[in-house]
C-alpha cells in the first residue's frame, strides 16, 4: 500500500539538508518496525520519494513524502508510531492512503510561504510598493541552476506577494508561488523585490516557513 504524509520541519531540524532528512525519516520508520517497500536491482533504496526540497534553515508546516509499505497499516497508526520516533522539530500532521499511480511530484503545482524580513531603512508604504511592484510586464532575475545560471521572468512564477504584518523593523510577507521543474523559491522574489525598493531588507536575516505545498 502507498501513504502519503503531511509533516512539518521546525526547530533546530530547520538546518538539516534534504538528505538528510531523508535519512531521518528512514531510520524512525526503522525503529519504529514499519516495514517499507525497497526498489529492485542492484542498489535497493526505500521507496520514500519527497516533495520539492526546501532551501536550507528553512521551517515548513505542509510538506508532503509518498512511502510505499509492505503489507497494511492504519493511516493513523503509521502517523502515531512514526512520531513517537522522530526527533523533536519532525512531526507527521496528517496521512492517507493514495493510489499506487497516484505520483506526489505530478500533484505539488504551487506553494504558499511566509517570510520574515529586517528593514536597514524605513519604507514610506511598503504594501503600494509591493504593487508598484508586481505591476511590472516582466521582473527579470538571474537564477542558478545545475547547468549554470539563467534568466528566468519572475511573473511566471508568483501568484501573490502580499505583506501581512509589520512590527518594529521585521516585517511579515506572504508569498504563493507555482511549483514546476527548477522553478525559484520565495527568497529569489524577496531579493528581487529588495532590488526593487533599493536595498532595504537585511538580506542575511531572512526565515522562511513553507506554509502549505499545494496539490491537485
Amino acid at each position: 500500500m502507498k501513504l502519503r504524509a503531511k509533516f512539518k520541519k521546525d526547530g533546530d531540524l530547520r538546518y538539516i539538508s534534504h538528505l538528510d532528512l531523508m535519512r531521518t525519516i528512514e531510520r524512525a520508520m526503522r525503529r519504529a518496525q514499519i516495514k517499507f517497500s525497497l526498489s529492485k536491482g542492484f542498489n535497493p533504496h526505500p521507496l520514500i520519494s519527497f516533495g520539492p526540497a526546501l532551501s536550507m534553515g528553512a521551517t515548513t508546516h505542509g510538506d508532503y513524502f509518498d512511502v510505499v509499505i509492505e503489507g497494511e497499516i492504519e493511516p493513523e497508526r503509521f502517523k502515531r508510531d512514526l512520531n513517537k520516533t522522530l526527533p523533536n522539530g519532525l512531526e507527521i500532521v496528517d496521512c492517507y492512503i493514495v493510489d499506487d499511480k497516484d505520483l506526489l511530484s505530478n500533484k505539488v503545482k504551487e506553494a504558499e510561504y511566509t517570510v520574515d524580513v529586517y528593514l536597514m531603512s524605513h519604507v514610506i508604504d511598503l504594501p503600494d510598493e509591493i504593487k508598484r511592484f508586481l505591476g511590472r510586464d516582466e521582473i527579470f532575475i538571474e537564477k542558478e541552476s545545475k547547468s549554470g545560471s539563467k534568466i528566468i521572468d519572475l511573473k511566471n512564477y508568483i501568484l501573490d506577494l502580499k505583506m501581512i504584518e509589520a512590527k518594529g523593523s521585521k516585517v511579515t510577507l506572504y508569498v504563493k508561488l507555482k511549483i514546476s521543474e527548477g522553478s525559484p523559491g520565495p527568497i529569489y522574489v524577496v531579493k528581487a523585490l529588495d532590488d526593487f525598493l533599493g536595498h532595504v531588507f537585511d538580506m542575511e536575516k531572512i526565515l522562511v516557513d513553507r506554509r502549505n505545498l499545494i496539490l491537485n
